[in-house]
């Protein structure tokens, strides 16, 4: 009697510490032994099957427990895809038991109310038979929902990897997260060298800067940026593009996707920030003076008025207001054109612009498509009225405070086609252009500074004009490496500012035709110091710069005080630059 008593208490003992390690875990437990019969189990079965709780008891069959939980739906484990099949009953029996008498079995399957459980058994060296039911309902939805996360990643990663324009999405961060194949290509790099990383990783501490800044204010603010650049690729070539900002996502989420529409075999255009232009090269023209901007007339709508100067700006916005005109101002190219989609899709009607030359001349690429007709009549009538005003009819000798003669002038800045790659081993050249002969690098005086630019893109000719014009040196431009080569050839001048990306001859190729000419006579052709001018780059261009024999770095846009350093720290200092101005 004391024996049966002492084994109904173990009994009693081993099933509580079952049950409670049943609540512990939030599991069901079951124990068979080697005749499949139950020797304990938690109550926590119950929360699955809709069963009898005697079938739980010890001594319960397991063919027993399977039949009655085959009545309650449980038909559907082993199902696929969550779908019941078509089984017997006795064929789901016997399927059920020769999977309990494996030595380990895991399996996750959906019940009939659609609650998914992961089945757990071990059958262990002496036929005990351990079973766990538990509940992962909410782990087979995350999984679900992180699956079809994924799939929509792949699918966009797809999709951008098939786009021809290089795209870019960073996290709130600011670190890349997405980059298509063709931005890959621009810095030569594996996806996964880029993903993760910030700007400061891929490029120089001033470039990244100036990436994060604008990134950061279209994260915060929402408002799209966007500027017309160049940008290197790892191979040496120039895309000109237009560069969009933009902001999307959800408040808490936000990401910024930056994308480079690559606008090179459209049209040779401006390849410099209007925003950034305006920052550092003052307007030299007011839209108010008489001569150079009629009053207007009355408009067919309003006026919009293109002024780089703000005040200047609201100033005559003001003045036409009070003529009776409806007036708007925009200080840059990008928020004109803005403004005018804006206006036309509202059916708003612009009857007249009004502009200034240096953003005229910036935006000289817009003429011709029509579909801003108000805007390329202005822009027309300021480059003519600026070219009349410009030329010596018109004005004293824009030259007359410089020695006359073969001194250093602007050339045109078109490409010769006919112009061959000169024989530098010898100091004389065949023409750059029809006058060239006559644009020697040599003054009548030797004192002052003698510059030669070689730059294709005609508005930043136009500012090299006015910087040196400024400064007080002698200059000469050209439109390509090859002209740049043969302008060398006939004087040499104090220093080359050489623009990289360039028709016919690039930059680099131009600077290691001088450099080998140099070698092969160092004292008829003494080092003539050349820098590398172009707009940013990613990391590595700058010294494939130098080692095509470049001496000096310069970036775009370029200003007075940018140009005025860098001749001083290249020729002979700032005194003989003041003396030369």
């Amino acid at each position: 009697m004391a024996l049966n008593e002492t084994g109904a208490r173990r009994s009693c003992e081993d099933a509580r510490t079952i049950e409670a390690l049943a609540s512990a875990l939030d599991i069901a437990i079951m124990i068979y032994d080697r005749n499949d019969t139950l020797i304990a189990a938690s109550s926590h079965f119950l929360d699955f099957f809709d069963i009898s709780p005697d079938l739980l008891q010890p001594g319960a069959r397991l063919r027993d427990l399977f039949n009655a939980t085959f009545d309650a739906g449980a038909r559907v484990l082993g199902s696929l895809n969550g779908k019941a099949r078509y089984i017997s009953r006795e064929d789901w029996i016997a399927e059920r038991i020769a999977i309990h008498w494996r030595e380990r079995y895991e399996s996750v399957e959906k019940l009939a109310d659609g609650r998914w459980v992961r089945l757990c058994k071990r059958r262990m060296p002496d036929g005990i038979l351990i079973a766990t039911v538990q509940d992962v309902t909410e782990r087979k939805r995350k999984d679900e929902e992180m699956a079809e996360v994924s799939k929509k990643a792949e699918l966009v990663q797809v999709i951008l990897d098939n786009l021809a324009t290089p795209v870019v999405v960073k996290d709130s961060e600011l670190r890349y997260v997405m980059v298509n194949d063709a931005f890959c290509r621009i810095p030569a790099l594996h996806r996964k060298e880029i993903v993760g990383k910030k700007a400061a990783d891929l490029v120089g501490p001033e470039l990244a800067a100036r990436f994060e800044k604008i990134e950061g204010d279209v994260l915060k603010t929402g408002v799209p940026y966007e500027v017309l650049e160049d940008i290197f690729k790892s191979d040496g070539t120039v895309m000109h593009v237009v560069t969009r900002v933009g902001r999307s996502g959800t408040p808490g989420n936000y990401h910024v996707t930056v994308s480079f529409d690559d606008v090179s075999a459209l049209a040779e255009g401006e390849k410099v920030s209007s925003d950034y232009r305006r920052a550092e090269e003052p307007a030299t023209v007011d839209v108010r003076d008489s001569a150079a901007a009629p009053a207007p007339a009355e408009p067919k709508g309003r006026i919009l008025v293109l002024d780089q100067n703000r005040e200047r700006a609201a100033e005559r916005v003001a003045a036409l207001k009070e003529a009776g005109h409806d007036a708007v101002a925009t200080v840059s190219a990008s928020e004109a054109i803005a403004f005018l989609e804006a206006a036309q899709s509202l059916k708003l009607d612009v009857g007249k612009v009004e502009i200034t030359a240096e953003l005229a001349r910036l935006m000289s690429s817009e003429t011709g498509s029509g579909k801003y007709p108000a805007l390329e009549q202005a822009i027309e009538e300021r480059i003519a009225a600026d070219r009349v005003s410009r030329s010596p009819a018109a004005s004293p000798s824009a030259f007359a405070d410089r020695p006359q003669g073969p001194a250093l002038s602007l050339v045109a800045s078109k490409p010769s086609q006919e112009v061959a790659v000169p024989d530098m081993s010898a100091k004389t050249a065949p023409a750059v252009s029809n006058d060239a002969s006559q644009g020697k690098l040599s003054g009548s005086t030797r004192d002052r500074i003698r510059i030669l630019v070689a730059e294709d893109n005609d508005v930043n000719q136009i500012v090299f004009e006015q910087i040196l014009e400024g400064i007080g040196v002698d200059f000469r431009i050209v439109g390509n490496g090859q002209e740049a080569v043969a302008a060398w050839g006939v004087a040499a001048p104090d220093l080359i500012l050489m623009d990289v990306s360039m028709p016919i001859m690039n930059g680099l190729q131009a600077t290691r035709a001088i450099r080998d000419a140099e070698a092969k006579d160092t004292d008829t052709n003494p080092h003539v110091p050349i820098i590398a001018v172009t707009a940013h780059a990613m990391t590595g261009d700058s010294e494939r710069c130098l080692a095509a024999g470049m001496d000096d770095y310069l970036s775009k846009p370029v200003s007075p005080e940018k140009l005025e350093a860098i001749i001083q720290k290249w020729v002979d200092g700032p005194e003989r630059l003041l003396a030369a101005g």
